[in-house]
């Protein structure tokens, strides 16, 4: 299978606004005074330090809905980025959207219902099981600093995760262009790496989200992460 890595537009014509990239607002502070979201706010910290490590804690976790309301003039549409944020939970999904979802090879899924006001189909914060970076094998991966347009892109010969997080204090800004995992990730139609910020989307599952008008949806066909399996 090929995989791309997945973004969100933040064209105003498909989102509605002009001046951000956000579409709803959660009513956070009222979760932050509810003992039944206190579990759910506190795992999902960003200093969590068990986090990476307690992932399968994640479905286990039970909450009500979440409220939140339309940013003015933002559209509805089938993913939208929200504010303010929960670390890890990086968009909310449609109904229609999970439906599709749940017809490919995902990952373990969580999903927390979202409550808009004034928008009637279900929405919810999504999280994939995530691949830990101990299972990355770095040998076979490529990473970089520099930029290929500014031609001074420099290729650093990385062996194991101790030297990744060396030459993440030399170079914070090192990326990958190569990411390389265990074979037995292939048959996902969704995989979630922790070192990337975007999800990678098989060819299929992009192509099925597209035809169902998940127009929002941007495929990164010309500089996605290579993924390799090993």
């Amino acid at each position: 299978m090929k995989y791309y890595q997945i973004g969100i537009s933040a064209e105003p014509k498909i989102i509605g606004v002009k001046n951000g990239i956000h579409q709803v607002e959660i009513n956070k502070n009222a979760m932050e005074l509810d003992e039944h979201f206190k579990e759910f706010l506190s795992f999902f910290e960003y200093n969590n330090d068990a986090f990476w490590k307690n992932q399968a804690e994640i479905q286990k976790i039970e909450i009500p809905e979440i409220y939140a309301t339309m940013l003015k003039k933002a559209k509805v549409t089938d993913i939208m980025r929200y504010t303010p944020n929960i670390s890890f939970l990086y968009s909310i999904h449609s109904q229609k959207y999970i439906d599709i979802l749940k017809l490919f090879k995902t990952p373990d899924l969580s999903l927390f219902e979202v409550k808009i006001e004034n928008v009637f189909e279900k929405y919810f914060l999504l999280f994939f099981k995530t691949i830990l970076l101990e299972e990355i094998n770095f040998e076979k991966s490529l990473l970089f600093t520099g930029h290929e347009l500014l031609n001074n892109m420099k290729f650093h010969n990385i062996k194991n995760l101790d030297e990744y997080f060396d030459s993440m204090k030399e170079f914070p800004l090192i990326k990958f262009k190569k990411i390389s995992i265990p074979k037995s990730y292939s048959n996902l139609d969704v995989i979630r790496i922790r070192p990337t910020v975007a999800p990678f989307y098989s060819e299929k599952l992009i192509d099925t989200l597209l035809d169902f008008g998940i127009s929002e949806l941007e495929p990164k066909y010309k500089n996605s992460i290579t993924l390799d399996f090993c």
